[in-house]
């Protein structure tokens, strides 16, 4: 059974003889010789990964090893191959130059081959210790990845079972959900454009309408003669009310019990969104009473599109305002005080929301 050995690349001009001797080395290494780039290209494509090590000879004067560098760091090989030159150039300017493009070790010549054979050794022993830890760290990154992935299906499953169990107790909430999410995305990409201080790029978006429909999530929690509490029995005590409230709260509960969800950033828009959307700019909302931007900018947008929605959409409790009549109600302050820049912008984009939203996707 032939003994595997690793194989060294050795590159030299073809205009004059190769004059490093590779006898030494031939015990230990499958030596490759290659005149010029074309031919080191060509042993390459072919060995690939097998070459344990690159010399270039420098062994003429016309030999422009710096051409050849420049086409081993367009290959990226520097990081994968120790690549050494071999050379009697003295000139710093030179060796400076060499040591720019990532060589990895200079031999001068003439070379004492005893002190070249160990340091060579040493020099492939390390390149291939590193490929092996890079090569072990990627597999790692690899499978926390897929496990990264794993649980955030997991967790997704354990909302949306969440939001289903929600909907089965509130007639209005499904449809409510989607629309949420709907009208809170195409704000956030308006606020976006016209605010770019909210920092509110795409990914933060997207996730944010996410997690919107776990707004109101906490509803859950809340008692079916205060839920679904009839028309005909009248509107909600102030101690109902006060139960109601809540479902803020017994929201962010819910969220806090969802596994390995804490750590990310779904998780803080999540707990925000629930704890918050009925907080209000001027700090008469709830829970915490929050006030100005004490309130996280994706709470800010999820109240005001969940009193968009009330208002627009057809209730047990009252009809559909129209559109011209909920323009009014918001910006005039009936429905309590939200951040002018969302009231500005919401001007701008709510007959867009509007259009795109309520009058063709969910008509009431």
């Amino acid at each position: 059974m032939a003994v595997y050995k690793p194989k060294i690349l050795i590159i030299y001009d073809a205009s004059a003889p190769n004059d490093f001797s590779t006898a030494e080395y031939e015990s230990r290494y499958t030596v490759l010789e290659a005149k010029g780039f074309e031919e080191a290209r060509a042993l390459n494509e072919l060995y690939g990964k097998e070459i344990a090590a690159i010399i270039i000879n420098d062994n003429t004067s016309n030999f422009d090893i710096f051409a050849l560098l420049f086409e081993f760091r367009k290959a990226d090989m520097f990081r994968r191959i120790p690549i050494i030159l071999l050379t009697q150039n003295m000139n710093s300017e030179f060796l400076s130059r060499a040591l720019d493009f990532d060589i990895f070790d200079i031999f001068f010549k003439p070379t004492d081959m005893m002190l070249a054979r160990r340091k060579l050794a040493k020099i492939i022993e390390l390149f291939s210790n590193r490929n092996e830890l890079e090569k072990f760290f990627n597999q790692q990154m690899l499978t926390i990845s897929m496990q990264g992935t794993q649980i955030e299906e997991n967790q997704w499953r354990i909302i949306e079972t969440l939001g289903q169990a929600l909907e089965s107790r509130d007639v209005e909430s499904g449809n409510h959900c989607d629309r949420m999410k709907l009208v809170t995305e195409t704000f956030l990409k308006y606020i976006s454009v016209t605010y770019p201080r909210y920092m509110l790029n795409d990914v933060k978006i997207r996730e944010i309408a996410k997690v919107t429909p776990l707004h109101d999530i906490g509803k859950i929690a809340i008692p079916d003669r205060i839920l679904l509490k009839p028309e005909s029995a009248g509107r909600l005590t102030a101690e109902e009310f006060e139960i109601m409230k809540t479902h803020t709260v017994a929201g962010c509960k819910i969220i806090d019990s969802i596994p390995n969800f804490k750590n990310t950033e779904l998780y803080r828009f999540s707990y925000n969104i629930c704890r918050h959307h009925h907080e209000r700019w001027d700090g008469k909302g709830y829970p915490d009473h929050l006030k100005g931007m004490e309130i996280p900018i994706e709470a800010q947008v999820v109240a005001l599109a969940d009193v968009f929605d009330a208002l627009i959409s057809k209730r047990v409790y009252k009809p559909a305002f129209t559109i011209e009549r909920v323009k009014e109600m918001i910006t005039g302050g009936e429905c309590g005080t939200f951040n002018p820049d969302l009231l500005q912008c919401f001007n701008h984009c709510v007959d867009d929301i509007y259009e795109r939203v309520y009058a063709h996707n969910f008509e009431e």
